[in-house]
């Protein structure tokens, strides 16, 4: 059996901060040759297309590239990406302990739906009034000078923080049932063991055992 490589977020490019990256999407992209197959990733990947055609896939659905679209995955999700012309934007990535030491609650960001692992809720059609507003969030983003103290990267997670809540309301229409609350339950405790765990398990069937599921 082949398996899919998983990358971690500095085995991807030099960064100047191993847990957190934030970058134009065009320059990124020329550096990242190995990601034209499908692979995972072991952190928090977030791009903000604002140019850009071709389709691009989280765990095997298929999307379609479109000029202010923003897509968030959740470590152990795979991906893969076919672009046509020229592609710019935005990129976030970050680890799985960014937000934990600045927040109370560690699983905070789990919250939103976009970072539940539902691939249909991930990908966002950004709407014609709120477009210059996010790009204004990423570039005040870029502007973030990080250095050797702390206020650098505290500001940056409090302006990401800003984004997940923007692009959250545009997503607050959709309610959970209790049948769906549990399926989202047994989700998050499948996530769970697969990035703990995917280096030794790869079977599908010996994670459902783990959870009791068949």
């Amino acid at each position: 059996m082949e398996y899919l490589p998983v990358f971690d977020i500095t085995g991807l490019l030099e960064i100047k901060h191993k847990d957190i990256y934030v970058g134009r999407f065009a320059p990124y992209l020329k550096l990242q040759h190995k990601l034209s197959v499908p692979h995972g990733h072991s952190f928090y990947h977030i791009v903000f297309f604002t140019k850009g055609a071709g389709w691009h896939t989280i765990d095997f659905y298929q999307f379609e590239v479109k000029p202010f679209q923003i897509y968030f995955m959740i470590p152990g999700q795979i991906h893969n990406w076919n672009f046509e012309g020229i592609v710019d934007g935005y990129v976030i990535n970050f680890s799985d302990i960014f937000f934990q030491s600045f927040l109370l609650k560690a699983d905070y960001i789990e919250d939103f739906d976009f970072f539940q692992g539902i691939t249909n809720n991930s990908v966002i059609d950004i709407p014609k009034s709120l477009q210059s507003k996010i790009v204004k969030h990423f570039e005040d983003m870029l502007a973030v000078k990080i250095g050797s103290g702390d206020y650098g990267i505290d500001k940056l997670r409090v302006l990401i923080l800003l984004l997940f809540h923007e692009i959250s309301e545009l997503n607050s229409k959709k309610t959970e049932t209790n049948d769906s609350s549990n399926n989202l339950k047994l989700l998050r405790s499948f996530q769970g063991l697969i990035e703990k765990h995917y280096k030794k398990i790869k079977l599908p069937n010996e994670y459902a055992k783990m959870i009791f599921v068949t």
